[in-house]
């Protein structure tokens, strides 16, 4: 065996040297092609381009730093934004996106140049503002990819792609054809509408592998998980999906295809190692990267960051103090779209005092701030971020049937970070799992420190959001059919207005968790 192993090389050769033996000739020469790979940085849902807790977690500056490490080996990175990039943010609100468009320009390292593997989509949110030439403006000024797949700019016909925004979109990488569609869940405003999602993705599917010749497949989404599960069924033939709209980090995995959802405002992103065999499945795995402070942030980006901080600041006319909290105000969606907090305590018994409600409830979705109040000054800042939306105070009345209808449905989705958990005031519940649900039980609730009454007759304060819009959080006691008549309507008044008088006339809030809410 060590002999014949010894002369192959030799044979080998002899079979090379002779002109007559093609078939060994083209053994010879043919080499098996190397597999393609790349690199995608993930990020979603990105509302504070300077990051949380004072700068001390996630922000673009960061985001910056690990991709100029991703590259430093040579290989090619893809930035995958999943949507919600404009909108709603504290500096767009006050300053149009600018601030947004212009620091995203630079995670390239170049504030001039077009950033052809920087592929971005539209979130619900691109939409929130009514006059479509902001949102036109900022694409115009962007030197990255806008993609939209499923999404039309009604003009005011509904039949045409937003200028500027193709449809489909395919770049090579590493070697190998990558192409990208760009999908939003059902929406509909003034100037935006969206086609079926899977219907869309199979015609995109079609033509990026048929027509642009597409060897992988990723779709960018903004939707929730289990609809991008579903998507996946439709469409195996769908290699990654780079998941938005979900604001908490979370992976699935359908047959051979990963989708993956990173933290909002960058606290995490996702980091994917693509390898692209010549022939069989593509290979790759997410992985979770957390950007705390054991990362540096870029000096360039962060400059800039302050810059606009600095604008911010000019435009709310200073940053005043209200007054002072003794406890950590935990304002992160985890937080206040996952369990009790001392901040959803804080506006919950707000809303009951001014409503004088037996019970009083805000979903965690109306809380914007996606940021912690430490013990110390709660400032205008701090208000502006968790009022982004103006919202006025109404009451009800429900009967205790209905109001555990409405704590089922809270819990339903809280391991998925949805903006339908409520914080509450005058109420304690307990719930826990079971059978791959959660569940509330009447015996486990308590208003006003006795047992639910299910048939009884309770009071409830809540935001006119809820009580005209309640059912787009599954809330279907405010359907128009359902919807219960006003109550205590003379007291009706504005939520951040009844906050801030309450913290200047106590100077220095107490508000703690006491076990309102808990999870078994």
């Amino acid at each position: 065996m060590v002999a014949m192993r010894m002369r192959r090389p030799f044979l080998t050769s002899a079979f090379c040297l002779l002109p007559s033996a093609l078939i060994f000739l083209t053994a010879c020469a043919t080499v098996p092609p190397a597999p393609a790979h790349f690199k995608i940085l993930q990020l979603n849902d990105v509302y504070k381009i300077e990051g949380l807790e004072g700068g001390q977690s996630g922000g673009l500056a960061r985001v910056r730093t690990l991709r100029k490490h991703l590259e430093s080996d040579g290989s090619p990175v893809l930035v995958l934004h999943a949507g919600d990039a404009l909108y709603p943010s504290l500096m767009s609100k006050y300053l149009e996106a600018k601030p947004m468009v212009d620091v995203m320009n630079l995670l390239d390292g170049d504030s001039t140049a077009n950033d052809h593997n920087f592929i971005i989509v539209f979130g619900n949110h691109e939409f929130d503002k009514s006059d479509p030439t902001i949102l036109l403006d900022r694409v115009k000024e962007s030197q990255f990819q806008w993609i939209s797949t499923n999404s039309v700019y009604c003009n005011p016909n509904c039949d045409q792609k937003f200028p500027g925004v193709p449809e489909l979109y395919v770049e090579d990488v590493g070697g190998v054809k990558v192409g990208f569609m760009g999908l939003l869940y059902p929406l509909q405003n003034k100037y935006a509408r969206t086609t079926d999602v899977i219907d869309a993705a199979r015609d995109a599917a079609n033509v990026l592998r048929e027509q642009m010749g597409a060897r992988v497949v990723i779709a960018i989404t903004h939707e929730d998980m289990p609809d991008d599960v579903k998507l996946v069924q439709a469409l195996p033939g769908i290699n990654i999906v780079i998941g938005g709209h979900d604001h908490l980090f979370m992976q699935q995995r359908v047959e051979n295809t990963w989708i993956a959802k990173a933290d909002a405002d960058a606290k995490s992103v996702i980091v994917w190692d693509v390898i692209v065999p010549p022939h069989g499945p593509v290979q790759t795995t997410p992985l979770r990267v957390v950007l705390d402070s054991t990362v540096p942030k870029d000096p360039a980006v962060d400059a800039v960051v302050q810059k606009w901080m600095g604008a911010l600041s000019d435009k709310l006319g200073g940053n005043d103090t209200l007054g002072y909290t003794k406890n950590l105000l935990e304002g992160v969606e985890p937080a206040v779209r996952g369990r009790e907090t001392a901040l959803g305590n804080l506006l919950a018994d707000v809303m009951s005092a001014q409503m004088q409600t037996d019970v009083a409830v805000i979903n965690g979705g109306s809380i914007r701030i996606n940021d912690n109040i430490p013990p110390g000054p709660i400032t205008k800042y701090d208000m502006e971020g968790i009022f982004y939306y103006t919202n006025k105070l109404v009451a009800c009345n429900v009967t205790g049937q209905q109001l555990l209808d409405m704590l089922r449905n809270s819990v339903s989705r809280v391991d998925a970070g949805d903006g339908r958990f409520l914080q509450v005031s005058g109420i304690k519940f307990k719930y826990h799992p079971q059978n791959g649900a959660f569940v509330v039980n009447a015996n486990d609730v308590e208003v006003g420190g006795k047992p639910l009454d299910v048939n009884a007759t309770y009071t409830l304060g809540i935001i006119d959001f809820m009580y005209t819009r309640g059912t787009e959080d599954g809330y279907m006691l405010f359907s128009d059919a359902n919807r219960p008549p006003k109550v205590n309507t003379d007291r009706e008044a504005d939520l951040r207005a009844m906050v801030e008088s309450y913290i200047r006339r106590v100077g220095t809030v107490d508000t703690d968790i006491e076990g309102r809410i808990v999870r078994q």
